[in-house]
C-alpha cells in the first residue's frame, strides 16, 4: 500500500488521469498528506532556526504601520513563532483539507456523484501533490540566503517573488504572494481529478475546480481595493 502511493505521487504528474481513476477506488491519501504537511513545516521550522532572527523581527516590525503591533512583534522570540508555526502548519493545513473536502463533497452532489466525504477528503489531499515542488526551493533559498530572508521571499514561485516584488508593507503583497505557479497545477490536476470521478465535461470540471479559488481570491482583491 505504501510503495503504490509512493509511486502515485510520481504518477499524479505523469498519468494525471489515470492515477485518478485508480485513486477513485481507493484514495490511500495518508502517504501525500503526511509528506504535505511534514515537508512544509519541517522547512519552516528549519528556516527559523537558521535565520538571523534579531534581523528577521525587525523587518516585520518595520513592515507594520501600527505601533502597537509592532512593538509585539519586537518581543516575539523564536521559540513561540516555532511553536505558532508547527501547530499552525499542522491544523492549519488538515482544516484547509477537511474544507476543501467538503466543498467537493458538495459540488460533487450537484454534479449527480455519489462519492463520499473520506474520498474527497483524499482528492483535496492528492490535488495538492503540486505544492511539494516547492519545497526544495525553499531550501534552495534558505540555504543561500545565509540567515537573511523574509517568509514572503521564501516561496520562490509566488506573483510577487516572480514578477512584482512588492514589500511587505504594500496592501496588495500578500495577495501577490498568495498567487502562485504551484496552484495553477493544483487546479489542473483538480480538473483532471473530477473528470475521472465524476465523467462530467471539460467546462464544468473546470467551473467546479475554479470557482474556490475566483471566490477567495476575488473577496479577498475587493477588500483591499475597497479597504486597503
Amino acid at each position: 500500500m505504501a510503495t503504490q502511493a509512493l509511486f502515485d505521487i510520481g504518477n499524479v504528474f505523469l498519468e494525471p488521469s489515470s492515477t485518478f481513476a485508480r485513486l477513485k477506488a481507493k484514495t490511500h491519501a495518508w502517504l501525500p498528506l503526511l509528506l504535505l504537511i511534514v515537508l512544509s513545516v519541517g522547512v519552516m521550522y528549519w528556516w527559523i532556526t537558521t535565520v538571523d532572527f534579531p534581523w528577521l523581527v525587525e523587518r516585520m516590525a518595520s513592515a507594520q504601520t501600527k505601533p502597537e503591533v509592532q512593538a509585539a512583534m519586537r518581543h516575539m522570540t523564536q521559540q513561540s513563532m516555532m511553536l505558532t508555526t508547527v501547530i499552525g502548519g499542522v491544523i492549519g493545513s488538515l482544516i484547509v483539507y477537511a474544507f476543501s473536502g467538503l466543498y467537493y463533497l458538495i459540488a460533487g452532489k450537484v454534479l449527480g456523484s455519489s462519492i463520499g466525504y473520506g474520498k474527497w477528503f483524499g482528492f483535496s489531499v492528492w490535488t495538492s501533490v503540486p505544492s511539494l515542488l516547492s519545497v526544495p526551493l525553499t531550501a534552495v533559498q534558505i540555504i543561500s540566503s545565509r540567515g537573511h530572508v523574509v517568509a514572503e521571499d521564501l516561496n520562490m514561485v509566488s506573483l510577487n517573488y516572480l514578477l512584482l516584488h512588492l514589500p511587505a508593507s504594500h496592501p496588495w503583497a500578500g495577495f501577490a504572494n498568495g498567487v502562485n505557479l504551484t496552484s495553477l497545477w493544483c487546479i489542473f490536476l483538480a480538473v483532471i481529478g473530477l473528470k475521472a470521478w465524476t465523467g462530467r465535461s471539460t467546462g464544468t470540471c473546470v467551473a467546479v475546480a475554479l470557482l474556490p479559488y475566483v471566490l477567495i481570491y476575488g473577496l479577498w482583491a475587493a477588500k483591499i481595493a475597497l479597504l486597503g
